[in-house]
């Protein structure tokens, strides 16, 4: 017995089960021009519109928006903040690579001139006001040279109007010890300025030349002091620091109070202490080599190359960086010597500090911003000993 398929409702179409036909468009409007009426619905009364045709409704939020009208402005903002994107994004993975390198100083080696490897001569400029980073990077190139055992001299280039007295004290400690433990020899090639510190750490080469425009000398120990308490009081200003023992030294060479001649006497047998370290060591370094009266050389005075040499504060006052250099490998016992220098790698802290001080205003001119470091300020309220020459 064969079964029929169920028919539809009337005013229905065939009913498709599988889904495979395509909706039959909607059949034409009537001959009064008014939309065909589906059937199974009641008509339209006369006079009524009829209901507007079903649209889906629009999406939630998120979903499918009208496309925008791209204009020429629009790409060309687009472009550029990509662009920016794309460059901010490589600068901080390049800094980011490299920030150990970068944050962290170093030494790099130039070559002065050619010459067998195994014979190095190195030179290790002093350079600029001495203090604890100049100490710091010399005892690393010291160590730098301690492992290479191609080195076998080194010329200090000394230009520097001195400095702490710790930090010359401690560059002067540093050479003797690299002679003890390599037992090479160190020889000074002064430029400019050797003065006061400078000429301390040059009192620990085994021979020291000066160019004929050199100033050396300058034995003597400075205390930079300031006393602004009659400005103050002018102000009604009054120091009241509390001190123990109350009657003690603690606050001696503050610069808020009147001097007072005890605590005078008192910072000036800390500096004669200091004056005669440095006068013992130059006496040490230069026995039997000093020909003038101690009285005419340990008094503080610079000399010029030839008042040094006639002296006996040099043993060269002709020489240049390159006499220092053969000297040293005439010393050594060297053939044909490469000459190598080394330098500071500077790191990204000493790069950025760079700075541009000055601004324009809107009126045209310019105006300087002051920034007042807190070291500075302790250096001007606290008392230190210097091995420094402040005549330049």
């Amino acid at each position: 017995m064969t079964t029929m398929p169920p028919q539809p409702p009337p005013g229905q179409g065939p009913v498709d089960p599988g889904g495979a036909f395509e909706p039959l468009p909607p059949p034409p409007p009537d001959i009064q021009g008014q939309p065909h009426q589906p059937a199974g619905q009641p008509p339209t009364p006369p006079g009524v519109p009829p209901p507007p045709p079903w649209v889906p409704p629009f999406p939630p939020y998120g979903g499918y928006q009208p496309p925008r009208k791209f204009t020429f402005t629009r790409a060309i903002f687009v472009t550029l903040a990509s662009t920016i994107f794309g460059l901010s994004l490589l600068a901080n993975l390049y800094f980011l690579a490299f920030s150990t390198m970068l944050e962290t100083a170093g030494t790099t080696e130039s070559t002065v001139k050619e010459g067998q490897a195994d014979q190095k001569v190195v030179v290790l400029p002093i350079e600029g006001i001495i203090d604890e980073g100049t100490a710091a990077q010399v005892d690393e190139w010291f160590r730098r040279v301690e492992k290479d055992r191609n080195v076998k001299a080194v010329v200090l280039a000394i230009n520097t109007p001195g400095g702490g007295v710790t930090a010359s004290d401690h560059i002067y400690h540093l050479i003797r010890q690299l002679k003890q433990r390599r037992a090479i020899p160190v020889v000074v090639s002064m430029g400019a300025l050797a003065t006061s510190g400078g000429y301390y750490v040059a009192c620990a080469a085994d021979h020291i030349i000066a160019q004929p425009t050199t100033l050396t000398g300058n034995i003597g120990v400075l205390m930079p002091r300031f006393n602004v308490s009659e400005m103050t009081e002018r102000w009604g200003i009054k120091e009241r620091t509390l001190t123990a023992p109350a009657d003690g030294y603690k606050n001696a060479g503050s610069p808020f109070q009147p001097e007072k001649k005890e605590e005078a006497e008192y910072l000036q047998s800390i500096i004669d202490s200091a004056y005669r370290r440095f006068t013992g060591v130059v006496r040490e370094s230069r026995r039997g080599r000093l020909k003038a009266p101690e009285s005419q050389v340990f008094n503080g005075k610079v000399f010029t190359a030839s008042e040094a040499l006639a002296a006996g504060l040099l043993d060269d006052d002709k020489g240049y960086l390159e006499d220092a250099c053969a000297w040293a490998a005439a010393r050594a016992g060297l053939g044909s010597p490469k000459v190598v220098r080394y330098h500071r790698r500077p790191s990204l802290m000493d790069l950025l500090g760079w700075r541009w001080t000055g601004a324009a205003s809107a009126g045209g001119g310019t105006h300087v911003t002051v920034t007042i470091d807190r070291k500075l300020l302790d250096e001007l309220s606290a008392p230190q000993l210097m091995y420094l020459w402040r005549g330049d």
